[in-house]
Order: structure tokens, then sequence, then C-alpha cells
């Protein structure tokens, strides 16, 4: 079963479930006709035997496929027990080195964690690295990164995107291109990779992926799976460097900073000594942030809400006008359909007497909704440092949080489009509750 477990992870994980050659599709037998060196037919019907043999292979790649091979005689035992097929997975070996798949999946966790850091340690590996990176199509001798002009460009990036993270006064305006530094590498990324895909086009066959009734070129499938993994990784990331910025220790912010670059240091020495183990621990460190990454998004948005929308308001006036009657708020606690710190509409309905709706806003998928009965007493309550709706459902004293986006004045109005009361009083939360709202 382990060994099975095993199979089933490199097949679904790295290489893809089927590939064709040229966008049609070819059966077992053609392939393995073009691998192994079987015989072809000839133009005049007869065939006659010619051993495909390729004499030009370099030593750098003997090395790397040898490398595949033992990796996975390590998931699955000796190659010739257990009716396991020495030749097909020869095949998968040799068609993993040649799409590049470690080469390009094998840093994108340090490239998560540190977008300009990690450009400056590609570009320094295509410069100084080791053998194999020679014959690499993004770092080899006519990659895009293998030159000292972009090595000291990412350099200075990284110099000046880094040092205004060390404080909690600057940190902000760091963390605010924190995203935009993201999207930048992974377009430089895509650059560089479709300017090799076009390359080499001329020369080799085009692999598609078939996935049921659509099929996609092996590059496209590559360059979502690239963008999804580095957006994924560095939203975690921005999560836990977001909580030591709000967190009151004054060297936390440079602490982290420091762990940062020295993980993504470290990941990209482990990449220059061999891709494969690379992108293993980048596929482990993926699935772990994928676990992570919808508790973590509720969380962040809310504390970006809380936090950075009262400065948009002083900077931007617009944002301190609601455009419709409606109010932004985030559930403190599980309600209904709704986990903790979800991201909510609260509107009024249509009809008259009706009460209020919760909604919640989803991509590719229909909205949720929880509606409040008309009897329901809602309560609009003025924090220090958020504004709170207080009500109770089923006997459950429930809050609702929201942003000091609006000033007293805009705030009354709306609460009373709304048909909520706003109170004076100014409620301060105790222990337990600031640990319930950002513990």
């Amino acid at each position: 079963m382990k060994r099975i477990l095993c199979l089933l992870f490199f097949f679904v994980a790295i290489a893809p479930p089927s590939f064709q050659h040229g966008g049609m599709a070819q059966d077992a037998e053609t392939i393995h006709a073009e691998n192994s060196g079987a015989t072809t037919p000839d133009i005049d019907g007869y065939s006659k035997s010619k051993t495909l043999t390729d004499g030009s292979s370099s030593t750098a790649d003997t090395e790397a496929k040898a490398d595949s091979q033992n990796l996975i005689e390590n998931l699955l035992g000796p190659l010739d027990t257990e009716g396991v097929d020495t030749e097909a997975i020869a095949t998968t070996s040799t068609w993993i080195q040649t799409t590049g798949i470690t080469e390009l999946l094998g840093p994108l966790t340090p490239l998560a964690l540190s977008p300009f850091f990690g450009v400056t340690c590609l570009s320094a590996i295509s410069l100084w690295g080791p053998e194999w990176a020679n014959s690499s199509p993004m770092l080899g001798s006519n990659g895009a990164l293998r030159s000292e002009t972009i090595f000291i460009t990412f350099l200075a990036l990284t110099i000046l995107s880094s040092v205004p993270r060390f404080t909690k006064v600057s940190k902000p305006f760091a963390q605010a291109v924190d995203r935009l530094e993201a999207y930048a590498v992974i377009i430089i990324l895509l650059v560089i990779k479709i300017s090799t895909s076009v390359e080499t086009a001329a020369d080799e066959p085009v692999a598609m992926i078939q996935m049921g009734i659509f099929s996609a070129g092996l590059d496209t499938f590559l360059a979502v799976a690239m963008i999804i993994n580095i957006l994924v990784i560095n939203s975690v990331k921005f999560f836990f460097e977001f909580l030591a910025w709000l967190t009151p220790v004054p060297f936390l912010d440079a602490v982290f900073e420091l762990c940062n670059k020295t993980l993504c240091l470290g990941l990209m020495a482990i990449y220059a000594f061999s891709p494969t183990l690379a992108t293993i621990i980048n596929l482990a460190f993926f699935l772990v942030a994928l676990i992570l990454f919808r508790w973590i998004y509720r969380r962040t948005l809310f504390y970006r809400t809380m936090v950075l929308d009262p400065v948009f308001a002083r900077i931007w006036p617009p944002h301190a006008k609601p455009r419709n009657n409606e109010l932004i708020v985030f559930n403190r606690a599980e309600l209904g359909k709704f986990a903790a710190k979800s991201r909510l509409r609260l509107i009024r309905g249509e009809e008259e007497n009706a009460g209020w709706i919760l909604q919640e806003t989803r991509w590719w998928l229909p909205q949720r909704e929880h509606v409040l009965e008309p009897d329901t007493s809602l309560k609009i309550h003025l924090g220090w440092i958020m504004n709170s709706v207080q009500f109770t459902s089923s006997d459950k004293k429930c809050y609702l949080t929201f942003s000091r986006r609006y000033n007293e004045k805009t705030l009354r109005a709306l609460a009373d489009r709304l048909g909520i009361p706003l109170t004076t009083d100014v409620v301060e939360h105790d222990d337990a509750e600031r640990v319930l709202e950002f513990g």
C-alpha cells in the first residue's frame, strides 16, 4: 500500500495524467517505439529495422536522468520487482528532465517568500552555479537571468524592499507593495518561460495534457501551477509578517525578515544542489500553505481592513463616503453558514418591514446569505479601534465588527438608511474579547 500511494503521488503531483505530441493523441505502442528504438515503417510499405540512438547526450544530462531514476527507486523500491514497468519509469524520468519541471517548480517557494531576493539568487546560480545550470533553458548560457546586470539590479531592489521591513514605522510601506513585488516576479518568470518555449518549439514536439474534455499545453499548465504556487505561499507569508508587525515587540520585524531571507537562501542552495529535491520541498510547502490558505486569507483580509481602511479614508476622501446602503462587516465568531472572520455585506431587505440580510460574495461560487428577522434588535456601537454591530440570534449574542472608515456623522446617516440605531456609548473590549478578535 505504501508503494502504491507513493506511485499515485508521483504521477498525480509531478507527472501528467497523459500527454500528446504535436496536439495529436498517440497510442502507447507508438510512444514506446519512439523512445526504445523499435523498427519504423518505410514509405514503400515494407519495414526495416532502425535503432534510434542518441550519441551526443552530455554528461550533465546523464547525471540528471540518473538522479531522477534514483529518486523513483527510493520511492518505489527496485524497478524490476512487483511488476513495475522499468521502461515506463525510465520514459517518465526522461520526460521530467526534458520538460524542465523540476527546474521551474524547484525555486518557487523561495521566490514566494522573498521575490526579488529569489531572482537575485537565481541569477547568481546562473552565473556561478553548478554544471546542470549550464544546460538549463532558463539558467543556461542563453538564459535571461545569466547577466551581471540582472544580478546587480535585483540585488539593489532586494535592498530597497527589505530595509523598510526592519522597523514598524516603515514596514507598512514595504507591505503595501509586497503583492506587487510577487506579481512582478511572476511576470518575469512567465516571460522567461515563454521565450525559452518559443526558442525550442521548432525543434521539439509540443507536450499536451489531457484533462477530461479539456486539453492544454504543458507550458500553460506549468504557468498556471507556478502562479497559484507563488500566490498561495506568498499570502501565508504575508499573514505571519503582518502579525509580527502588529505584535508590540520592537525587534520582532527585523528577526522575522532575517529568518525569511535565511530560509530563502537555504532553499535556493538546495535548488542549486538538486532541483528534484527542491521540487519535493516546494510541493510540501505548497500543500501545507494550501491547507491553511482559507483560514489565513479571512484573517488577513480582516486585519488589513481594520488597519488600512481609516488610513485610506484620510488619504482618499471618496473612500470615506458610502456608495451603497450597505455596511462591510466581519463576524467575530461562526454565524450560520459563515466561518469566523468572513467578509460580509449587511443590507436591508427590499420589502417593507423586512429584516436584514448578511451576504457573502464568493468567486466562481454562488453567494451565501443569512437572513436576520425583522424583530431582531441590532445596535451599532462605536469603538476605539473598530466599530461593532451587536444583536441576539437564537439566544446568543453576536458581534459584527467593521472598520472606522466613516466618521460619526457619515456613519449615523448610513445607520438611519439601514434602520439600525447608533448608540452614543463607546465599547471598550476586555482582555477576553481582544484575544478573540486578535488572538
